[in-house]
């Protein structure tokens, strides 16, 4: 297609192409994606930070606070790159568009996921070991696991707004030639990089369920279903003491 009949181009392909013609629609796309790459090394900055900051066995309260505060302080630079596109909340997943076949099939999927995590800890439950331990929450009192509980599923949403809606969104994108598999494989292996501060080994399991959780986002287009199966993993992890 010649790109001097930009009006035989229609509108909805344009935007998903990402390939303006000249002029204005390049210095706007020019932007964002200098917009992106500030984003993406602010990120990867604070991921450093954390990885030299981080320490195992915080009281609950301060585990919690840590946790939420690092979330809170990533929103920061989301937001003020958010505030720089050209897109709604609606196409970074915040819609409900969707939403009853993404929860039908991320509830297939969680269900699937949490049974795993049962499974790697039935050995343990044949040698008389309990099968629910609560791993990194084991030693919360009542108040400080219950609150655990109420926030893990907002936890869960905000960690997804980022990684898919904005990510991964962003990189499809800025490589609309790629397909799908290269921006869900660059997210997922960003947000790998985001959790060696706990082990390589855990670095690699979440860019590998990355992958996974970046699917179910690529195709419902909401962070619904896809905060389920997040919210659902991670608590079967930490049940059975994986996390």
């Amino acid at each position: 297609m010649a790109i001097d009949a930009p009006a035989t181009i229609a509108p909805g392909l344009r935007e998903r192409s990402l390939e303006p013609v000249c002029g204005a629609p390049a210095r706007k796309l020019r932007r964002e994606i200098t917009s992106f790459i500030a984003l993406a090394a602010a990120l990867l900055l604070m991921a450093r930070v954390v990885q030299r900051t981080v320490t195992p066995g915080l009281p609950p309260a301060q585990h919690m606070a840590y946790s939420w505060g690092l979330l809170l302080a990533l929103l920061v630079p989301v937001a003020w790159y958010v505030r720089r596109q050209s897109l709604p909340l609606s196409r970074m997943g915040v819609t409900t568009a969707g939403l009853r076949s993404s929860l039908a099939e991320s509830l297939a999927v969680a269900l699937a996921l949490a049974a795993a995590c049962f499974a790697l800890r039935l050995g343990a439950w044949t040698r008389g070991e309990p099968l629910v331990t609560w791993g990194s929450i084991a030693d919360y009192d009542a108040t400080s696991r219950a609150l655990f509980f109420v926030l893990y599923a907002p936890h869960c949403l905000l960690q997804e707004f980022v990684a898919r809606g904005v990510i991964q969104t962003s990189l499809e994108r800025f490589l609309p030639r790629s397909g799908r598999a290269v921006p869900l494989a660059l997210t997922s292996a960003f947000f790998g990089v985001y959790h060696l501060h706990v082990s390589l080994g855990f670095a690699s399991l979440t860019f590998a369920i990355g992958l996974l959780f970046g699917a179910l986002y690529a195709r419902h287009r909401t962070l619904a279903g896809v905060t389920l199966a997040h919210a659902a993993l991670g608590l079967a992890s930490v049940a059975v003491g994986l996390n």
